[in-house]
């Protein structure tokens, strides 16, 4: 090989060596889902926004601690789980960390 296709060649293996991790990175999206039993009331918004997966369940687990507060009792938000569960009376909401590709509302469009 000549010189300047080893190069090449380097330059080439560095740009995919680099682009790789960066591809596989993605922002987390905390959700937060709310149904009502009683009424048929359901809901879905996004709660936050993390740059890693840990950070959103870290998330998840403040949000199971407000829900507490608010006398839900609380499934989940243990470090690891990334979901919340909540349930008071006919409410039941949900805190979930999803990757910011992932919409749980569905497919748009037509």
């Amino acid at each position: 090989m000549t010189r300047c296709g080893f190069s090449v060649f380097a330059v080439f293996c560095g740009v995919l060596a680099l682009a790789a991790p960066a591809s596989a990175e993605c922002a987390w999206v905390l959700w937060s889902y709310t149904f009502d039993t009683r009424s048929g009331y359901e809901d879905y918004n996004i709660d936050s926004a993390h740059a890693t997966r840990t950070e959103c369940g870290g998330a998840v687990e403040r949000a199971a601690a407000v829900l507490k507060g608010k006398g839900y009792n609380v499934a989940g938000a243990f470090p690891g789980s990334y979901e919340a569960i909540g349930e008071k009376g006919t409410t039941t909401r949900r805190y979930y960390c999803l990757p910011d590709t992932v919409d749980p509302r569905g497919p748009k469009g037509k």
